[in-house]
């Protein structure tokens, strides 16, 4: 090897091994980490958020918690997880929840990539399972109770935990079950959707006139119109809970659903047909 190529050998030699100790930097819990800063994006968010809002991120390469997490800075810092979705999709979270009234900037480093969520008010939703009450809660104050009807037990149980609202729509078309049983359902113009977890939503029932005992298949029914059985605050609790809530806002719900002897031993059934879209409407204020 002539003196030229073994300064040319010497180089790239050198080229590796620091390519080499880069990428075998670690996390401070002596995790590798892949410092080549694979290419990502950060997902939409509203343009007011409630606390518990994620931003979803999507990466290029197969990435896992750890290196997402290693490669994140937000400003103000903020105990944050990541949590899994795909090998290329993470949803970034508080530990507890963001700050109320509150711009928080994630930012991906090494690059542009960035997202800032803005919160509203400590606003949460409360579920008591046992009682069959909701509790709407700000800055750690109660501003309503209202009576509803969770999922019938042992099979249409309301999920307990803290989840978030992830998706609203105002005018719903619901189905779900196995066709052709009684569990079966197809309702059109369900009104003032709040989808918590899965396919488990807060809603207004302009069919229940039984609140206070658990008669749905597991979501959280209110009522649409003041009266017997119904709500008495102006508006009625289905269209109140709208106006208070937003994608984001916490929803905790705790309790046990009352046994069968309590409660309707199934779901209530639904009409045989819907209202027009104006008249769910109409109802629900």
């Amino acid at each position: 090897m002539n003196h030229s190529s073994r300064i040319l050998y010497l180089a790239m030699a050198a080229v590796v091994l620091t390519t080499v100790s880069w990428s075998a930097r670690a996390t401070p819990h002596g995790e590798p980490v892949t410092m080549a800063r694979p290419q990502v994006r950060f997902g939409r968010v509203p343009a007011k958020a409630g606390v518990l809002e994620p931003v979803h991120l999507t990466t290029a390469l197969a990435e896992t918690p750890a290196i997402i997490r290693a490669h994140l800075s937000d400003s103000p810092p903020v105990p944050l997880q990541v949590r899994e979705l795909t090998p290329h999709q993470f949803l970034i979270m508080p530990r507890i929840f963001w700050p109320k009234k509150s711009h928080v900037t994630l930012r991906w480093s090494g690059s542009s990539a960035a997202r800032t969520i803005t919160t509203n008010d400590d606003r949460e939703v409360h579920i008591d399972l046992s009682t069959q009450t909701l509790t709407a809660t700000e800055n750690g104050k109660v501003v309503r109770t209202m009576t509803v009807s969770t999922g019938v037990a042992p099979r249409w149980v309301t999920p307990t935990g803290t989840f978030w609202i992830y998706r609203r729509v105002l005018d719903d078309h619901m189905v779900g079950g196995k066709p052709g049983t009684a569990d079966h359902w197809d309702v059109e113009h369900v009104p003032y959707a709040q989808y918590f977890t899965g396919g488990v939503a807060i809603h207004g029932a302009w069919w229940n006139h039984h609140f206070g005992k658990p008669v749905s298949h597991g979501c959280v029914q209110l009522p649409t119109a003041a009266g017997p059985q119904g709500s008495t605050g102006d508006p009625a609790d289905a269209e109140w809970l709208w106006q208070f809530a937003d994608l984001g806002t916490p929803v905790i719900v705790t309790g046990d659903t009352p046994d069968g002897s309590q409660s309707a031993k199934a779901p209530l059934p639904y009409p045989a047909s819907s209202p027009s879209p104006i008249s769910a409407r109409s109802s629900a204020s």
